[in-house]
């Protein structure tokens, strides 16, 4: 990667919307690679822990070096050092720096970089331990945050708080409604009633989410909705044939773990009624709640959330399934949801790899094999004995061979297996498959069976790509980042905005597995205690422009028409453009900086065919 294109258009775009670019300090400190962003004004260079930078190495005097930046520029004044300052190799007293100079402050040396304005706000903020992340841009930490006044202790304290505003107005809990928005930083909170048979009703609400805030300005009961802004939390209290429940909506610290804490501060609101309460139940605890795998970031964009639906839905009964979706979308963490939220949860969950197991072993190790079937083989009860009683996934199925898919249907027509050289075994699993491969094409191409097809898609759930749910991709940055920063014992701060902006703009063909692996390469690029900004990103994903050499360079060599090399350029930017969103235009005209409309007039104006790739003549 050429730090100086970056930075050029770095420069150039901040110019376009008027931001102020920034510069900073970069190089081998004590070893380690570490940056310094200079603040307008005086920045102190030394050893001391009291600078600006600080260079804690041999050779650095405490108070090293000044250097003030301004509006005229960056300029270094050396402060009476023992091993002196240097720009360029050359010791100087006080002189102007600029940017690609090395500055020296005795034996250390850093280069002097431009730094965007994109890349000095953070869009994810780790914090300075790294650990945890945001949802999407920085804001300030909510009270609940980390360190010893968060966690259990906090809401400890909200309690002890709740109770007293309950004591002195047991009749309107709309004060404590309001700490609690308050305190949790909230869109909104609200004390609902379901009865059996009747709309739910609204006994007091906080915030500004919907028309929760005209609802609490009275104390009549109200119909209550959540169609148009879903709650993030619910938690209930039962009495009798009566559900009371604090309603939630955002996010907050700890929401999945929480949720008994809640639960009592719920019980603490139901003291200005008079019914008994049943013990509180978990939040959304119906037969189809979807829990999620450990480690898994669940999304919130409209694809991932009309997927978990689907989930919901499809929870209950043994209906087969077939999950698709493309290489790295994440579909066994899909399944292993289904899996938990299915009647069979208390079952094995047993996955085999149709594509990595050789055929001549694959009917054994899904069917077993009996003792003394072959010399030498010890009895094996195969997957689907294994899986008895809970979920049996096969995936890449599609890279099953033809012969074994004609066993395959067998069992799943008779709920029965044929071990090697044993009498059939019954069994009572229910079957998920999983595939990237279009098994229609495979199916035209007889190397798939029809009639196995129809007895594994009794539903066809499909997980969408990463480009299709970029909503969804800070949370995942951000967890990554944590995730790898406590892997490789580097706590990195976060993510700049620009940096965010790039790998929003990127088609990630390898999807979230792609992106995992990516995030885990920053972080070992990313200085200790540092910021993951959009120098450190390779070519691919920061949409460099076209290669030379395509059908039309030749014939525009030996022309200088201004106007022909701005209609080839812009041609070939467009090309790559829509390559690399595979020919989703919207997101093509976001890489380009252009609207959608302005992309389409460019593409019929220049003749381009957009499903054609970069290369196209």
């Amino acid at each position: 990667m050429d730090p100086s294109r970056d930075s050029a258009s770095s420069d150039s775009e901040s110019a376009r919307k008027g931001e102020r670019s920034r510069l900073r300090l970069r190089g081998q400190v004590g070893g380690e690679e570490a940056t310094f962003l200079l603040s307008p004004g005086d920045n102190p260079v030394g050893s001391s822990g009291a600078n600006a930078v600080v260079l804690p190495v041999r050779g650095v005097s405490r108070r090293h070096a000044c250097l003030r930046a301004d509006r005229d520029g960056l300029v270094v004044e050396d402060l009476d050092s023992k091993n002196g300052t240097f720009v360029n190799g050359r010791p100087v007293r006080c002189s102007p720096v600029c940017p690609g100079d090395e500055v020296g402050f005795g034996p250390a040396r850093l280069r002097v970089e431009p730094l965007a304005a994109g890349d000095v706000e953070l869009a994810i903020d780790l914090g300075e331990g790294g650990s945890r992340a945001s949802a999407a841009v920085s804001r300030a930490t909510t009270r609940l945050s980390g360190g010893e006044e968060g966690g259990a202790r906090a809401w400890v304290a909200l309690l002890a708080e709740v109770v007293d505003h309950l004591a002195a107005a047991p009749e309107d809990p709309r004060g404590a409604l309001d700490l609690v928005a308050r305190w949790l930083e909230l869109g909104g909170a609200a004390l609902v009633e379901w009865r059996p048979r009747e709309e739910p009703v609204l006994l007091a609400a906080t915030g500004t989410v919907g028309e929760l805030a005209a609802a609490a300005a009275g104390s009549a009961r109200r119909p209550f909705a959540t169609t148009e802004v879903p709650p993030r939390s619910a938690f209930t209290l039962h009495a009798g044939g009566t559900a009371f429940g604090l309603v939630l909506w955002g996010e907050f610290p700890d929401r999945r773990s929480s949720w008994p804490l809640l639960a009592a501060l719920t019980r603490l609101f139901h003291r200005f009624r008079a019914e008994p309460l049943a013990d509180p139940a978990p939040p959304g605890r119906p037969a189809t709640e979807l829990v999620f795998p450990e480690g898994y970031v669940p999304g919130e964009s409209p694809a991932m959330r009309s997927l978990y639906r689907q989930l919901e839905q499809l929870a209950a009964g043994d209906l087969p399934v077939l999950v698709v979706g493309e290489t790295g979308v994440g579909k066994e963490p899909v399944v292993r949801t289904l899996h938990a939220a299915s009647p069979r949860r208390d079952g094995p969950l047993v996955a085999v790899n149709c594509a990595a197991i050789p055929a001549d072993l694959l009917e054994a190790e899904m069917f077993g094999i009996g003792k003394g079937a072959a010399t030498g083989v010890a009895a094996r009860r195969g997957k689907f004995v294994e899986a008895a009683g809970g979920t049996l996934l096969l995936d890449e199925i599609g890279d099953m061979p033809l012969a074994l898919q004609a066993k395959l249907l067998r069992a799943l027509q008779e709920k029965e297996v044929q071990p090697v050289g044993r009498s059939p075994v019954a069994v009572d699993v229910r079957v998920v498959a999983a595939t990237n491969q279009d098994l229609r094409s495979r199916i035209a191409a007889g190397r798939f069976r029809r009639d196995l097809y129809y007895r594994i898609a009794g539903y066809v759930l499909h997980v969408p790509p990463l480009r299709q749910r970029t909503g969804d991709l800070p949370r995942l940055v951000g967890h990554f980042l944590a995730v790898a920063g406590t892997e490789l014992g580097k706590s990195v701060r976060g993510l700049t905005v620009k940096a965010l902006r790039h790998l929003t703009g990127y088609s990630w063909p390898g999807n979230v597995r792609e992106l995992e692996n990516e995030v885990r390469r920053l972080v070992y690029l990313c200085p200790q205690g540092g910021v993951v900004d959009s120098t450190m990103l390779p070519d691919h994903v920061l949409a460099p422009l076209p290669e030379e050499g395509d059908a039309e360079s030749g014939d525009l060599a030996t022309s200088l028409d201004l106007a022909d090399h701005t209609a080839h350029l812009e041609r070939r930017l467009i090309r790559v453009a829509l390559a690399r969103t595979r020919g989703n235009q919207t997101q093509a005209a976001r890489l380009l900086g252009i609207s959608r409309n302005g992309l389409a007039n460019r593409v019929k104006r220049l003749g381009i065919d957009p499903e054609r790739g970069p290369s196209s003549g």
